[in-house]
């Protein structure tokens, strides 16, 4: 017959692995690129933080900025695993090697992209 031996461990290991799966399973849906046009103006594609990278490497804009501004993402040999989460989630699971500041600076940089493209650039 099978005995727990430490039973507020296995509770405890037991409510961290539910933790986590919850957490993981109510993330919200990916968000696609928002277009954002007015009367008589070509459709902009507009990406965040909480586009996710898939979509964003699929435009060879965005997707150089997130070349340049978080190094490695793109060759990283996980990538299938998180490729249609955003750099916004994966930060949550980064442990500090993806910070707000870093955040900030690939959405000005995803903001100059949208500008530019408003101003046919």
């Amino acid at each position: 017959m099978f005995e727990l031996r430490c039973p507020k461990a296995v509770a405890q290991v037991a409510h961290v692995m539910l933790g986590s799966a919850l957490l993981l399973g109510c993330a919200a849906p990916p968000k696609k690129p928002q277009i954002v046009s007015g009367v008589g103006q070509t459709p902009v594609k507009v990406y965040t933080v909480d586009t996710p990278i898939s979509v964003m490497a699929a435009d060879p804009r965005s997707k150089a900025i997130l070349m340049q501004d978080v190094p490695g993402v793109m060759t990283n040999p996980k990538y299938p695993l998180f490729e249609d989460m955003s750099l916004a989630q994966i930060a949550i699971f980064a442990r500090g090697k993806l910070p707000k500041e870093k955040l900030d600076e690939v959405q000005e940089d995803l903001d100059k992209l949208a500008t530019q493209e408003e101003a046919g650039h």
